[in-house]
């Protein structure tokens, strides 16, 4: 039984059909043998019987009536004219001829005889067959000689016809006897039918038992694993991920219970990478926002706000006033995580109109921006770290005049933007390193890159490994930074 319950389901359900049938098969083939067996043993009591009794009814009439033939017309038994038919039904035979076919038929009977009783009736039969053959010779050789008619019908009467009786008798006793061993034969069949059927329901309430105890255990070991693996999976679906099931059999739920641990496991597991990735998300959102809202920039723009109204310039007081409120509208816009193309464009110029007030000996900027994206969204503050990288990182670094130019156009089911500057540019390693950092998880936190890494990282997070940032750079040439970002009218993220 330890074997049974290590089984698969399948073996299971094998080993269950296996119990019912090959009982009921033994039981099958049992009953089978024993008809069949009774069913010969009447067949062949009926055949002997059929048989033997064709000889009584013949046998005597036609020697008698050859023989009676052969005394009154005083003719050879060779003279006799054999198979000739008698008014009284008869035939006559050859008495010779016959009695050899007799004993022949003896040999059968003998043969196919049931009972050994039978077979001693055929005995004594063949035996008065030979005497009656000795009798049918004497009288022969009596009528040839100087026997007269009476003495020769004596003889007949005598001998011949007495012995032939004791012949039909003989058959008769054999019938007899055969048709006794009938009752027999009905009362072994009885007897063996009441242990077959006794067999047989021992063998079928064995089959039962045995059958209805594996289904028990082969069902518990199917619907208990079930039932748990269903309240297991409801527990899932509530938020628990800490729930195994027991796996102690080798069948197949018990494959699956591991995948359902294993499952459960890994599914945990992506819960809490997520809940961390989405953690370090808005760490990083929250570092940048801080990075843009930087007491630097926010000093330096005040000073020269100061440095404006002392000089009495109103006018510039005013459009810096109203660039760093709509820069920062922009940087805060209610929490929300994307906003428009148009919006993200007003941002940046709100920025580098406050940065031209500082730098306006070193730095001018173009933006061309196509009108067909102004409805498009995007993840905010995604172009303004591109433009303070090119401004502090290859403008401010260069002599005399720099240009940044920032564009953007529809490809397809993509926006594409550039941020192009005529800046110092970077060496070949420098670029290098950038493009490795940026393609890593977690990237070092280098000051140069921080911004730029962290736009690319939220791009690929909201859009996928395909979009995000490309560089190309030349030193003294300048750097032009691509942004691929899908289409979107709608804005998919809160």
């Amino acid at each position: 039984m330890k074997n049974y319950l290590k089984a698969s389901l399948n073996q299971r359900l094998i080993m269950i059909s296996l119990t019912v049938f090959m009982p009921m098969l033994f039981v099958m083939i049992y009953l089978l043998i024993s008809l069949s067996n009774a069913t010969d043993a009447y067949s062949e009591i009926t055949h002997n019987i059929v048989y033997a009794n064709q000889y009584t009814q013949d046998f005597k009439g036609r020697i008698d009536y050859s023989m009676y033939l052969a005394v009154i017309n005083q003719k050879s038994v060779e003279e006799l004219e054999d198979g000739k038919l008698l008014v009284n039904g008869y035939v006559t035979v050859n008495p010779y001829k016959y009695i050899d076919e007799m004993e022949r038929a003896c040999d059968r009977m003998s043969e196919w005889a049931t009972v050994g009783s039978s077979r001693n009736r055929i005995k004594r039969v063949k035996n008065t067959l030979r005497s009656l053959e000795k009798c049918v010779e004497t009288l022969e050789a009596g009528k040839n000689g100087d026997w007269m008619y009476q003495e020769q019908m004596e003889y007949f009467d005598r001998n011949i016809k007495n012995l032939t009786t004791l012949i039909r008798e003989g058959i008769q006793d054999y019938i007899y006897i055969e048709t006794t061993n009938y009752e027999n034969v009905r009362k072994a069949l009885d007897v063996r039918t009441r242990q077959s059927f006794m067999v047989c329901g021992m063998v079928s309430v064995f089959a039962i038992l045995v059958a209805g105890y594996m289904t028990i255990r082969a069902t518990g070991s199917i619907t208990v694993p079930i039932r748990e693996l269903c309240d297991m999976t409801e527990k899932v679906a509530e938020g628990d991920f800490s729930v195994r099931t027991r796996t102690a059999d080798m069948d197949e739920i018990a494959v699956l219970s591991r995948s359902f641990n294993e499952m459960t496991e890994e599914i945990g597991t992506l819960v809490e990478d997520i809940k961390e990735q989405q953690i370090n998300l808005h760490l990083t959102e929250t570092k940048l926002l801080q990075a843009q809202i930087n007491p630097h920039f926010l000093y330096n723009t005040l000073d020269t706000i100061v440095w404006l109204a002392e000089e009495h310039k109103t006018e510039e007081v005013v459009n810096m006033v109203t660039a760093l409120s709509s820069f920062f509208r922009t940087t805060l816009s209610k929490g929300r995580d994307f906003i428009t193309v148009e919006e993200e464009e007003s941002h940046i110029k709100s920025y580098l109109e406050i940065q031209q007030f500082r730098y306006q000996d070193i730095l001018d900027y173009e933006i061309e921006i196509s009108d067909e994206l102004r409805g498009f969204v995007l993840p905010k503050l995604t172009l303004q770290p591109l433009v303070e990288n090119a401004l502090y990182h290859g403008i401010k670094n260069k002599r005399g005049k720099g240009l940044i130019r920032i564009t953007g156009e529809k490809n397809g089911e993509n926006m594409i933007f550039k941020v192009k500057d005529n800046g110092k540019g970077m060496t070949a390693a420098r670029l290098e390193e950038l493009r490795g950092n940026m393609q890593k998880e977690k990237p070092d936190n280098n000051v140069n890159s921080f911004g730029v890494i962290n736009v690319n990282q939220r791009i690929r997070h909201y859009y996928g490994k395909e979009y995000g940032l490309s560089y190309i750079s030349s030193p003294e040439a300048g750097t032009e930074v691509t942004v691929l970002i899908r289409a979107e009218n709608i804005q998919p993220f809160v």
